[in-house]
C-alpha cells in the first residue's frame, strides 16, 4: 500500500514537473525578444553568435531558429568539392531545400579546373534553388549559364567571374535566350583576370544579353599581347562609355604578359597607355595593376559573416 502511494506520488509530482516545463516553454514562445522588429532580433543573434553555436540557438524556439536560418544561409561560400557536396544535400532535401531561398550571397570560389560534369549538375540545381540571390562569384561563366532555370527576382544583381571564355558552343542561342531575365536585373559585372583567348568587350557585354541596367564594370586584359586587339580593346570601352551614360564605373586591371613586365614597364605597354588616355577624358574609367587570385579573397571568414560582416566590396574600395 505504502509502494502503491509513493508510485501515485511520483506520478504527480512527475505531470506537474511536465506541467510546469510546457508553461516554461510557452512563455518562452511569448518573450518580448519575438515582438521586436526582425531587423533588432537578427542584430542580437548576430552577436550571440560570436560565442554560441547556431544549432543551440536555434533550440530556443521555432522563431528564434528560423532567425538564425536566416542568418547562416544569406552569405554561402563553396571553396571543396566537399562542400559543394554537402551544400548540395540541402538544396535536393525535401525537408531543407527551402532553406537556399534565404541565399543573398554565394561565392562559388572552386576552381573551374577542378570541375567534373558531377559537381556541375550540383552547381545547377544549387542555383537554381536560390531564388533570392543577388551576389554571385564564380570562377567561370559556366558555372551562371548551367541553370538557365534559375530564378533572379527583380532588384539589382552582382555577377563576379574570375575569366570570361566564350560559350557559345557549349550554350546555344536559344538557350541562352532563357537566361534574358536574369541577366536584365543585372548591374554590377565584373571581369576580373584576363581569359585563355581574345574577347573583346562588347562581345563580352553580349553574352550577357546586353546587360541593360549595368552600372558598374570591371574588364581584364593582359599587357605585351597583340596590339590590334589592344586597340579593339580601347575603341569598344569608348563606344561603351558614349553609349552608355547608366555607366558610373568602368574598372581596367592590367596582367602581367609572358614577358613578366616589371610594374614600370607595365605602364608603358600598349595597353595601359590606351585606357589610361580614356581615364584621362573620363572620370568614370579606372586602371589598376591586375593581381592574379585576387578575385576569390575575402570569403573564408564564414563566422564573421554569420555575426553580421560582409566580405570586402570591391566596388568601395575604387
Amino acid at each position: 500500500m505504502v509502494t502503491s502511494t509513493h508510485t501515485a506520488t511520483s506520478s504527480v509530482t512527475t505531470t506537474r514537473r511536465r506541467t510546469l516545463s510546457l508553461s516554461v516553454l510557452g512563455k518562452q514562445s511569448l518573450s518580448p525578444l519575438h515582438n521586436l522588429p526582425s531587423e533588432i532580433i537578427i542584430h542580437i543573434i548576430e552577436c550571440a553568435l560570436r560565442n554560441d553555436r547556431p544549432s543551440d540557438l536555434a533550440l530556443i524556439s521555432r522563431i528564434i531558429r528560423h532567425f538564425v536560418n536566416i542568418i547562416i544561409y544569406r552569405t554561402v561560400a563553396l571553396d571543396t568539392a566537399h562542400t559543394i557536396t554537402l551544400f548540395h544535400r540541402t538544396a535536393v532535401s525535401p525537408h531543407s531545400s527551402s532553406l537556399l531561398t534565404h541565399v543573398k550571397r554565394l561565392a562559388i570560389t572552386w576552381g573551374h579546373e577542378y570541375l567534373t560534369p558531377s559537381i556541375e549538375q550540383q552547381l545547377q540545381r544549387i542555383i537554381s534553388r536560390c531564388s533570392g540571390l543577388r551576389s554571385l562569384v564564380a570562377p567561370s561563366l559556366e558555372q551562371v549559364n548551367i541553370s538557365p532555370a534559375a530564378s533572379f527576382h527583380d532588384g539589382p544583381f552582382d555577377l563576379t567571374i574570375r575569366s570570361f571564355e566564350d560559350t557559345s558552343d557549349t550554350f546555344p542561342l536559344d538557350s541562352k535566350s532563357q537566361l534574358s531575365h536574369a541577366y536584365s536585373s543585372l548591374t554590377h559585372l565584373r571581369i576580373c583576370e584576363p581569359g585563355d583567348t581574345w574577347q573583346s568587350p562588347s562581345s563580352i557585354i553580349a553574352a550577357f544579353h546586353g546587360a541593360p541596367n549595368l552600372t558598374h564594370l570591371q574588364l581584364a586584359r593582359r599587357a605585351d599581347s597583340n596590339e590590334d586587339n589592344d586597340i579593339i580593346f580601347a575603341d569598344d570601352i569608348a563606344q561603351l562609355l558614349s553609349s552608355r551614360k547608366s555607366l558610373k564605373k568602368v574598372v581596367i586591371t592590367i596582367f602581367e604578359g609572358p614577358s613578366r613586365l616589371p610594374p614600370i614597364a607595365l605602364h608603358e605597354s600598349s595597353v595601359w597607355m590606351l585606357v589610361s588616355k580614356l581615364q584621362e577624358f573620363d572620370s568614370r574609367v579606372v586602371v589598376m595593376e591586375g593581381e592574379l587570385g585576387k578575385w576569390s579573397e575575402g570569403w573564408k571568414d564564414t563566422k564573421e559573416f554569420r555575426c553580421g560582416g560582409h566580405p570586402v566590396e570591391f566596388w568601395d574600395m575604387v
